[in-house]
């Protein structure tokens, strides 16, 4: 794993980390393909938990899941999308709970390095929300 990706082994209980690494092993994976390879690796555990497990990944943002049929395909997310997601939630949860105060907080502890991505950043989501503005005018001409 490259230094700067982080680890989810911080944020998942044991199972959890089995059931998403067997489903990020296999790239995509019904409940049941993922029973059969986590009993295959020693792992032996009820549909029932697996599905469970697999919805609760879902619900946290661990997992992408599909309708294929009756049954859910779930793929695993890279790890640097999941932080992108958990530090999203995170400072999405502090401004709803504390507003203004919990902005400043944040940006006073950023790094200089920081801060410039965080300029880039709204730098880039600025010229992205005009171009698509731009994309939408031209279309309706």
């Amino acid at each position: 794993m490259a230094t700067n990706e982080p680890d989810i082994g911080d944020s998942l209980g044991d199972l959890e980390r089995q059931v998403f690494l067997a489903v990020r092993a296999s790239g995509r994976s019904s409940v049941a393909e993922a029973v059969e390879q986590l009993g295959a690796e020693g792992r032996p555990l009820a549909y029932t938990t697996v599905m469970t497990v697999m919805t609760r990944l879902w619900e946290k943002g661990y997992l992408l899941r599909r309708r294929q049929g009756k049954a859910y395909l779930y793929e695993a997310r890279s790890e640097a999308e999941i932080a992108g997601e958990l530090g999203g939630r995170a400072v999405r949860d502090a401004l709803e709970k504390y507003g203004a105060p919990a902005l400043m907080g944040f940006v006073r502890n950023l790094s200089p390095e920081q801060r410039a991505v965080v300029a880039r950043l709204l730098e880039d989501d600025g010229t992205a929300a005009e171009d698509n503005s731009a994309r939408s005018g031209d279309d309706g001409e």
